[in-house]
């Protein structure tokens, strides 16, 4: 710009040939050229124009070499009306200006653009009065947007904190005074307000309850603590009564940049009425339990009155150990919250009363959840599997072993195989009569698993196999 500027003909402008400038202006110009920063002067009466290679980097091809000489008005007549009043204002001798991040669009690279300045306008002296008005500005529009998406950015933020379903807060020093809360957390104490003070200033009533301690130990040690079915209790003091509550939660520190420990968030969720129905469904599950062990007694009794004198001892004892394993497949299933079972769990229950201490009988599969009606034909049949194994198979003497494994492979035939291996036993020969245990395992379990059952009595034991659809016995509800 220095070059431009000198072989510019200023003698055919209101401010003359260069050698006829006041000393302040040349100063004023000198000092522009020296300077990387954008610099602008306008000079005289008519506001004739001056700038340095920075304030040239601001322009376009609308403005530049066309703005330098000409009058300040006609060049930027369409922002006049935001920078006319303040050159004014300098021109009168009142003083300097100061704009930041201020608005003032520009035509430039073919449209006008919203540009964000910081600028300041300062009076350059003639005698005794002001000649012209030195322009110091900065280009912050970048500066600018990304402070608008920070905020955009914030906004969004505190609003997900403040509409999040969990309770949130965060308290700061050793007293723990509440910074922030969000519209869940308010709602868990009350609505009070907290912000500003410490725990045991806005919530007293959990001083004995040991949070305030919790809070000392998370904020002294830096380890976060995680409650879980936590209760607290709070004083509704507008209605004079005590809400007892059961909370998930977690006190996290907040760590500064230095490592050091400047508060604590905290956030949760309230899960008294989940533990409220799990105390409803456990009770009701230890009824059922009762319940159904008075209905299988009396089933036994019935049974023993009707059949003493048709059955003997054998058979009777036979007919009261599947009740009781009925009864313990049973016991197990009320007392799960989700009224199934395990496989290998109900496999390992069914086999409890039979499993010799030596460890003679194996268990290898992965996690498979059964129904409820699954489980118990499956105990049933393991308990009748056990039974024959003790009275004439490979627990009915010292070395035998039983193996049982079950898998399931997506890969080859999308089947789920459960198998009952004896080894070590007496010699087995096929029975002459299908009894009991047989027609479960082959009628009622393979129907009602949608599979087949395979029994092989080979000489060194029973072989079973079972075969069927995994989705026959791992199931999501059961509503028989």
């Amino acid at each position: 710009m220095g070059a431009l500027i000198r072989t510019f003909d200023w003698a055919s402008t209101p401010v003359g040939a260069p050698e006829t400038w006041p000393q302040s202006l040349r100063l004023a110009v000198r000092l522009m050229l020296n300077s990387q920063h954008p610099m602008f002067i306008w000079w005289g009466p008519e506001l004739i124009q001056f700038y340095n290679d920075g304030y040239r980097q601001t322009m376009g091809a609308e403005m530049h070499p066309a703005a330098l000489g000409a009058k300040g008005r006609e060049s930027w007549a369409d922002i006049w009306p935001i920078i006319g009043p303040q050159i004014e204002h300098v021109m009168a001798g009142k003083g300097a200006t100061w704009n930041e991040n201020q608005m003032v669009p520009i035509r430039r690279h073919g449209g006008v653009q919203e540009v964000w300045w910081t600028y300041g306008y300062s009076p350059i002296d003639l005698e005794g009065g002001v000649g012209g008005v030195l322009v110091v500005c900065t280009d912050v529009t970048e500066q600018h947007r990304q402070t608008e998406e920070l905020a955009n950015s914030n906004s969004r933020m505190a609003q997900l904190f403040e509409e999040a379903p969990g309770f949130i807060a965060t308290v700061r020093g050793p007293d723990h005074v509440f910074e922030l809360a969000n519209a869940a957390y308010r709602k868990l104490i009350g609505g009070r307000d907290v912000i500003g003070k410490s725990l045991l200033e806005a919530l007293p009533e959990v001083e004995d309850q040991g949070f305030n301690s919790l809070l000392d130990k998370v904020y002294c040690t830096g380890q976060p603590y995680i409650g879980r079915r936590i209760p607290v209790t709070f004083d509704d003091t507008d209605a004079g009564t005590v809400r007892s509550l059961f909370l998930d939660f977690v006190y996290q520190p907040i760590r500064e940049r230095d490592g050091t420990i400047s508060g604590i968030f905290v956030e949760g969720q309230d899960v008294t009425e989940h533990v409220n129905t799990e105390k409803q469904l456990a009770l009701i599950n230890r009824e059922l339990q009762h319940r159904v062990k008075n209905m299988l007694a009396m089933v036994g009794a019935m049974a023993n009155q009707t059949l003493r004198s048709s059955a003997g001892t054998d058979e009777l004892a036979a007919f009261h150990a599947r009740l009781q394993a009925l009864a313990t497949a049973q016991d197990a299933l009320t007392g799960r919250a989700d009224a199934g079972g395990e496989l290998g769990d109900v496999i390992k229950l069914a086999l409890a009363p039979h499993t010799p201490p030596d460890n003679r009988i194996e268990f290898a599969g992965p996690p498979v959840k059964l129904g409820s009606k699954q489980a118990v034909l499956i105990a049933l049949a393991f308990h009748e599997l056990a039974t024959n194994a003790i009275k004439y198979g490979a627990l009915s003497n010292d070395a035998g072993r039983v193996n049982v494994a079950w898998s399931f492979d997506p890969e080859a035939d999308g089947m789920f195989h459960l198998f009952w291996r004896e080894s070590g036993g007496p010699s087995v020969r096929p029975p002459s009569t299908h009894g009991f245990g047989s027609r479960l395992i082959k009628g009622v379990v393979a129907g009602e698993l949608g599979g087949e059952v395979d029994l092989k009595f080979e000489p060194e034991g029973l072989h079973v196999a079972v075969s069927a659809p995994k989705a026959s016995l791992i199931v999501t509800c059961d509503n028989t």
